[in-house]
């Protein structure tokens, strides 16, 4: 019995090493598959599994790896970056490193990690865009075969799109286009349209536009619909920029419909555009300003947006008289998005 018991206790704890050895696909479903990672491209990673079971994951299907052997921290750092605490993530990355003759997928994580905290805090404003862009471009640049690749690339071009350099911003992009993804087809659809919105470009942007709209019809996935309603607030945009704001405001409308109040990222995007589009409008600079005042005060939390809505709204007091909300507007601006392109 003794014999037997000692047997288990041996048979356990191998089959624990062997799990602790083991990389972890954590999926966007919600599962985690376990194995050995032994190959990866920009769209697929190849795990080796138990009793020889080999799977292909695609990368639209991971929501994050964890390597065998990589530095325990490495989970802190997830989780910081997963609630928005980059400077967080950035200090526990700096205490540590791989080791040495570490897996290169280890040391890629750790690299493209740095890069992704710094890229989000310059693009909410509280770094330097340029200094983020070479971090996120070295990785780009040398790890084209990582599974991070395409969410790198999409980072670069919105740092080049930060800076006014759209050309680059658009090529970037387009790695998002070409994936064999409907959702991400979208995304670089979107992003695009964006850019093309922002030289004025608004026939361009359009098509961009209407081009992802006509997409949506085959994407069935909640990634999908977030972009069918950017694409939405982008058509919206070159509707009310073109002469046709009535049109551009019923539509943003819709979006917000269909968002519901507890979509905090689409609906500060939506709030901002509906300003925008009000602001196209002749004798609508109060709807402009309620609209702008949904952002400041219920969906602050999109940085992006929260930066132009508060730009407009020191615009929109002097308007109609108030210099001392202004003021405010003004200066909570300049503390909390120094270095975004609104402040300046």
């Amino acid at each position: 019995m003794r014999l037997g018991l000692f047997a288990l206790l041996i048979l356990l704890s191998a089959t624990a090493t062997a799990q602790a050895a083991d990389d972890e696909v954590k999926l966007r479903a919600g599962t985690t598959l376990r194995g050995t990672v032994s190959g990866m491209t920009a769209t697929e990673v190849s795990l080796d599994m138990a009793a020889g079971q080999k799977r292909q994951v695609p990368v639209n299907e991971i929501d994050a790896i964890s390597f065998a052997a990589e530095p325990a921290e490495m989970k802190l750092v997830r989780g910081a970056i997963a609630n928005g605490n980059y400077e967080n993530a950035i200090t526990t990355l700096d205490k540590i490193e791989a080791e040495s003759g570490a897996r290169p997928e280890i040391k890629q994580d750790m690299q493209f990690y740095k890069a992704l905290c710094r890229s989000r805090m310059a693009l909410a404003g509280n770094g330097d865009v340029k200094d983020a862009g070479r971090h996120m471009r070295a990785f780009v640049t040398s790890a084209a075969n990582n599974y991070h690749y395409l969410h790198a690339a999409e980072t670069l071009a919105d740092l080049f799109a930060a800076i006014g350099d759209f050309d680059r911003a658009i090529e970037q992009y387009a790695a998002i286009e070409r994936a064999p993804w409907p959702d991400y087809k979208m995304r670089g659809g979107v992003a695009k349209g964006r850019v093309l919105a922002a030289q004025k470009k608004y026939p361009e942007a359009l098509a961009a536009f209407d081009a992802v709209l006509k997409l949506a019809g085959d994407a069935s996935t909640p990634q999908a619909g977030e972009q069918k309603l950017a694409a939405e607030l982008g058509k919206a945009t070159c509707l009310a920029a073109t002469g046709d704001p009535d049109t551009a405001i019923k539509l943003v409308q819709e979006v917000i419909d269909k968002a519901g109040p507890e979509d905090k990222e689409i609906n500060g995007r939506a709030y901002v555009t509906l300003g925008n589009c009000y602001r196209q409008k002749q004798g609508a600079a109060k709807d402009a300003l309620l609209a702008y005042l949904h952002v400041d005060l219920l969906y602050n939390k999109n940085r992006e947006a929260h930066a132009e809505a508060l730009a407009n709204l020191a615009k929109l007091w002097n308007e109609i008289g108030k210099p001392e909300r202004a003021a405010q507007a003004t200066q909570l601006l300049k503390e909390a998005y120094a270095n975004s392109v609104w402040a300046k």
